[in-house]
């Protein structure tokens, strides 16, 4: 009696290890594997119509994101609000991402900006300096963890992406509440770059020196040179 009660007693001991291991390897092989896990959406590209070199016709310029890995356009990349941010500026280096605008137009000059997320902003601001060419602002969505940032004011001379102003800006003016998950599409940068009475006016977030007391803290009229 008392060597069935043993048997009986190891047997429901090895039928309770087996259990357990096999368990052990049921939760293992359910977990997903990692980019299973990513949440991809299809990258914003900006672009902007105007005449920009010029020839009295409208042109339009693009954003392109290009992976140096596949060597192709990156269209879909890591949703920055479905996935922590520090993950996507990751994926975006592996991908050895370049960002950069590009006339619809062969044979011009593409302006390349580096590794980035892509842009929060990009519009054609008219002739400013009076050149007979259209200038563009905007502003590179970087892929750090700084909320400071700049607004780049670029113009095509001779043939070249010409840098003509750039101003600090916080990256605050650009938030919005993602209802609709859909990235509204900014014409101004809410006070750093506005139009008022039909002229641009602007703000440097990173000037720390002034002439006088009325200036601190008040738009300025925006003024860009001519190429040289």
């Amino acid at each position: 009696m008392k060597h069935t009660i043993y048997i009986l007693v190891l047997t429901l001991a090895l039928l309770s290890c087996n259990g357990h291991n096999e368990k052990k390897v049921n939760n293992k092989t359910a977990v997903r594997p990692i980019k299973d896990t990513i949440k991809f959406h299809k990258l914003r590209k900006l672009f902007v119509v105007g005449d920009f070199n010029g020839e009295g016709k409208k042109d339009t310029i693009f954003q392109h994101n290009y992976s140096g890995v596949t060597k192709s356009e990156i269209i879909n990349a890591p949703d920055p609000f479905q996935n922590e941010w520090d993950f996507v500026v990751e994926w975006f280096y592996k991908q050895e991402s370049e960002l950069y605008l590009a006339l619809n137009k062969n044979n011009q000059e593409k302006l390349y900006l580096g590794e980035a997320h892509g842009l929060y902003f990009l519009i054609n601001i008219g002739d400013n300096n009076a050149d007979g060419k259209d200038e563009i602002a905007f502003v590179i969505d970087y892929l750090d963890f700084s909320r400071v940032n700049s607004c780049k004011i670029y113009s095509l001379c001779k043939g070249k992406w010409i840098l003509l102003k750039q101003f600090g800006v916080l990256e605050g003016a650009f938030d919005f509440t993602p209802d609709s998950q859909k990235t509204p599409d900014f014409d101004i940068i809410k006070e750093y770059l506005e139009k008022q009475n039909g002229k641009w006016v602007y703000k440097d977030y990173l000037q720390d020196s002034y002439d006088t007391e009325e200036e601190v803290g008040k738009m300025k009229p925006l003024k860009l040179e001519k190429c040289k």
